[in-house]
Protein backbone atom coordinates (compact mmCIF):
# COMPACT_ATOMS: atom_id res chain seq x y z
CA UNK A 1 0.00 0.00 0.00
CA UNK A 2 1.27 3.41 -0.88
CA UNK A 3 1.30 6.30 1.72
CA UNK A 4 0.45 9.76 0.79
CA UNK A 5 2.85 12.15 1.90
CA UNK A 6 1.54 14.33 4.69
CA UNK A 7 1.42 17.96 4.89
CA UNK A 8 4.76 19.78 4.92
CA UNK A 9 6.57 16.51 3.42
CA UNK A 10 6.08 15.52 -0.26
CA UNK A 11 7.91 13.84 -2.98
CA UNK A 12 11.39 14.00 -3.63
CA UNK A 13 10.54 16.64 -6.75
CA UNK A 14 8.53 18.94 -4.70
CA UNK A 15 11.12 19.40 -2.87
CA UNK A 16 13.71 19.85 -6.24
CA UNK A 17 10.85 22.00 -7.94
CA UNK A 18 10.43 24.35 -4.74
CA UNK A 19 14.53 24.84 -4.64
CA UNK A 20 14.64 25.27 -8.43
CA UNK A 21 11.41 27.02 -9.70
CA UNK A 22 12.90 30.48 -9.41
CA UNK A 23 16.26 30.05 -10.73
CA UNK A 24 14.88 28.36 -13.70
CA UNK A 25 12.48 31.38 -14.30
CA UNK A 26 14.72 33.70 -13.49
CA UNK A 27 17.18 31.86 -16.58
CA UNK A 28 14.36 31.90 -18.91
CA UNK A 29 13.87 35.45 -18.53
CA UNK A 30 17.54 36.30 -19.26
CA UNK A 31 17.32 34.66 -22.20
CA UNK A 32 14.10 35.45 -23.36
CA UNK A 33 13.57 39.21 -21.64
CA UNK A 34 9.90 37.94 -21.21
CA UNK A 35 8.02 37.37 -17.68
CA UNK A 36 5.03 35.64 -18.93
CA UNK A 37 7.52 33.67 -21.41
CA UNK A 38 10.02 32.85 -18.80
CA UNK A 39 7.42 31.17 -16.45
CA UNK A 40 5.76 29.56 -18.88
CA UNK A 41 9.04 28.00 -19.98
CA UNK A 42 10.42 27.02 -16.49
CA UNK A 43 6.82 25.06 -15.60
CA UNK A 44 7.48 23.17 -19.32
CA UNK A 45 11.14 22.31 -18.11
CA UNK A 46 9.72 20.79 -14.89
CA UNK A 47 6.94 18.97 -17.04
CA UNK A 48 9.68 17.63 -18.78
CA UNK A 49 12.07 16.76 -16.07
CA UNK A 50 9.23 15.18 -13.53
CA UNK A 51 8.95 11.56 -15.36
CA UNK A 52 12.40 11.03 -15.79
CA UNK A 53 13.91 12.38 -12.07
CA UNK A 54 14.96 9.24 -10.75
CA UNK A 55 16.76 8.32 -14.21
CA UNK A 56 18.68 11.70 -14.19
CA UNK A 57 21.94 12.02 -12.25
CA UNK A 58 22.03 15.59 -12.26
CA UNK A 59 18.21 16.90 -12.46
CA UNK A 60 19.93 20.78 -11.97
CA UNK A 61 21.99 20.19 -15.11
CA UNK A 62 19.29 18.72 -17.05
CA UNK A 63 16.73 20.92 -15.98
CA UNK A 64 18.87 24.13 -16.91
CA UNK A 65 19.52 22.07 -20.75
CA UNK A 66 15.70 22.36 -20.79
CA UNK A 67 15.33 25.83 -19.98
CA UNK A 68 17.76 26.70 -22.28
CA UNK A 69 16.12 25.03 -25.36
CA UNK A 70 12.75 25.98 -24.89
CA UNK A 71 14.09 29.89 -24.79
CA UNK A 72 15.43 29.22 -27.88
CA UNK A 73 12.69 27.71 -29.51
CA UNK A 74 10.37 30.83 -27.70
CA UNK A 75 12.95 33.27 -29.18
CA UNK A 76 12.60 31.53 -32.94
CA UNK A 77 8.68 31.78 -32.67
CA UNK A 78 9.24 35.34 -30.99
CA UNK A 79 10.95 36.51 -33.39
CA UNK A 80 9.04 35.38 -37.01
CA UNK A 81 5.75 37.03 -34.56
CA UNK A 82 7.73 40.24 -34.85
CA UNK A 83 9.00 39.58 -37.93
CA UNK A 84 5.34 39.06 -39.41
CA UNK A 85 3.84 42.36 -37.15
CA UNK A 86 6.98 44.24 -38.46
CA UNK A 87 7.59 46.07 -35.77
CA UNK A 88 10.30 45.94 -32.62
CA UNK A 89 8.80 45.56 -28.92
CA UNK A 90 10.46 46.18 -26.41
CA UNK A 91 11.33 43.40 -23.66
CA UNK A 92 9.62 44.08 -20.46
CA UNK A 93 11.85 43.64 -17.52
CA UNK A 94 11.09 42.96 -13.86
CA UNK A 95 12.61 44.93 -11.34
CA UNK A 96 13.15 41.55 -8.98
CA UNK A 97 15.96 40.46 -11.56
CA UNK A 98 17.70 44.07 -12.05
CA UNK A 99 17.16 48.04 -10.87
CA UNK A 100 17.13 50.94 -13.45
CA UNK A 101 20.83 51.04 -13.52
CA UNK A 102 21.07 48.06 -15.38
CA UNK A 103 18.93 48.66 -18.00
CA UNK A 104 20.49 49.71 -20.72
CA UNK A 105 23.06 46.49 -20.62
CA UNK A 106 20.03 44.42 -20.25
CA UNK A 107 18.53 45.93 -23.09
CA UNK A 108 21.83 45.48 -25.13
CA UNK A 109 21.80 41.69 -24.08
CA UNK A 110 18.33 41.19 -25.19
CA UNK A 111 19.52 42.59 -28.58
CA UNK A 112 22.23 40.06 -28.88
CA UNK A 113 21.26 36.66 -31.27
CA UNK A 114 19.93 33.81 -28.79
CA UNK A 115 23.56 31.94 -29.09
CA UNK A 116 25.36 34.87 -28.12
CA UNK A 117 22.86 35.35 -24.92
CA UNK A 118 23.05 32.35 -24.15
CA UNK A 119 27.11 32.26 -23.61
CA UNK A 120 26.83 35.53 -21.54
CA UNK A 121 24.02 34.10 -19.27
CA UNK A 122 25.79 30.58 -19.07
CA UNK A 123 28.90 32.44 -18.00
CA UNK A 124 27.94 35.60 -15.67
CA UNK A 125 24.71 34.22 -14.24
CA UNK A 126 24.70 30.63 -13.92
CA UNK A 127 29.25 30.73 -13.67
CA UNK A 128 29.41 27.90 -15.20
CA UNK A 129 32.92 26.92 -16.88
CA UNK A 130 33.37 27.25 -21.10
CA UNK A 131 33.06 22.94 -21.40
CA UNK A 132 29.76 22.89 -19.21
CA UNK A 133 27.99 26.19 -21.31
CA UNK A 134 29.01 24.02 -24.56
CA UNK A 135 27.31 21.34 -23.72
CA UNK A 136 24.79 23.20 -22.25
CA UNK A 137 24.11 24.90 -25.85
CA UNK A 138 25.52 21.67 -28.05
CA UNK A 139 28.52 23.36 -29.44
CA UNK A 140 32.19 22.91 -29.02
CA UNK A 141 33.88 24.96 -26.44
CA UNK A 142 36.11 26.94 -28.92
CA UNK A 143 32.54 27.87 -30.12
CA UNK A 144 31.34 29.07 -26.68
CA UNK A 145 35.08 31.60 -26.41
CA UNK A 146 34.11 32.96 -29.95
CA UNK A 147 30.19 33.81 -29.04
CA UNK A 148 31.86 35.44 -25.51
CA UNK A 149 34.12 37.04 -27.29
CA UNK A 150 31.55 38.61 -30.31
CA UNK A 151 28.62 38.85 -27.46
CA UNK A 152 30.93 41.29 -25.22
CA UNK A 153 32.47 43.38 -28.33
CA UNK A 154 28.84 43.59 -29.61
CA UNK A 155 27.90 44.95 -26.10
CA UNK A 156 30.61 47.27 -25.93
CA UNK A 157 30.37 49.34 -29.23
CA UNK A 158 26.70 49.81 -28.41
CA UNK A 159 27.34 51.32 -24.83
CA UNK A 160 30.36 53.33 -25.75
Amino acid sequence: MTSTPRAGEGTPFDGFYRDEFVRAARLAHLLTGSNDGADDIAQEAFMRLRPRLGEIDNPAAYLHRSVVNLSHSWHRSHTRRLGREQQWQQSVTSTDVHDGAHSELLEAIDRLPFRQRAVLVARYWLDLPEAAIAELIGCRPGTVKSLTSRALSAIRKELS
